[in-house]
């Protein structure tokens, strides 16, 4: 597939942030001038008996805050790289130039716990980060997982029914956590292997059937994930946030699971 296909949708660019910034600056430009608008001179009829020279310094300094406001906001937002999302593929441009990933190619998309995404084609590709201050970004990050979990699932898939195997990485918990508490974009870590192949799931050496899989079942609010077996006990238990494309995984556990039913009914 070398075909990015038709834009779906465009994002990028802070709204909120451009009207934040400007609303600060014109705040203290104003200020500065009302402050100015104090200087006696002729025919004013404004009395100040202080030094003159104190609200020309405030006035200036005021306005001049308020123009590195703007200019600072302007250059903030600017330098936020636009995302397009196509059928097949989304693009990053910046200003440095324009990376084109097909939602098929993509192994590694992590999803932060307070907002923001993450995705790498490979583990030698530099990962492209977007933050949850991306205008429409609910609507991007919602888009973008869903045609990496058809797109990327759709290939793995079709391995796993040749008889391959697929692997995923994932983080340890403890930096999964350390990325709930301080959003690091830092992912030059360790990484865990997780193994699928069309019969079995194996992690750290434990391995499951894939018949045999319950439920993968993950809670928010304790931000642990367990993998349960069909007797009720826990297979594994990880950090709710640790695993690479972890909906592309559970999506193929599913398909998987629902293969192997369709067999036993035959």
């Amino acid at each position: 597939m070398h075909n990015p296909g038709d834009v779906i949708g465009t994002y990028g660019k802070s709204r909120s942030l451009l009207f934040t910034g400007w609303f600060l600056a014109a705040l203290f430009a104003g200020a500065g001038a009302l402050v100015l608008s104090l200087v006696p001179g002729p025919g004013s009829t404004v009395r100040f008996d202080g030094d003159v020279s104190v609200l020309y310094r405030t006035g200036y300094g005021a306005i001049a805050l308020g123009v590195v406001i703007a200019l600072g906001t302007w250059w903030v937002v600017g330098s936020q790289p636009l995302f397009v999302l196509h059928q097949n593929a989304i693009q990053a441009r910046e200003r440095k130039g324009t990376r084109t990933d097909f939602y098929a190619d993509i192994e590694d998309l992590y999803t932060f716990y307070f907002g923001g995404i993450g995705y790498r084609a490979t583990p030698q590709a530099p990962w492209v980060f977007i933050g949850a201050r991306t205008s429409r970004y609910a609507e991007l990050s919602r888009t973008l997982r869903m045609r990496h979990v058809e797109q990327r699932g759709e290939r793995l898939y079709h391995e796993l029914r040749a008889g391959g195997s697929v692997r995923f990485r994932a983080l340890p918990d403890s930096v999964a956590l350390s990325k709930t508490l301080f959003a690091s974009r830092d992912m030059d870590h360790p990484m865990r292997m997780i193994e699928l192949t069309r019969g079995h799931l194996t992690i750290e050496g434990k391995s499951i059937a894939i018949e045999r899989i319950a439920d993968v079942a993950s809670n928010l609010w304790a931000e642990r994930s367990q993998i349960l077996d069909v007797d009720g006990g826990v297979f594994h238990t990880m950090h709710s946030n640790a695993v690479m494309s972890f909906d592309v995984l559970v999506t193929l556990i599913a398909r998987l699971q629902q293969d192997a039913a369709s067999a036993a009914r035959v």
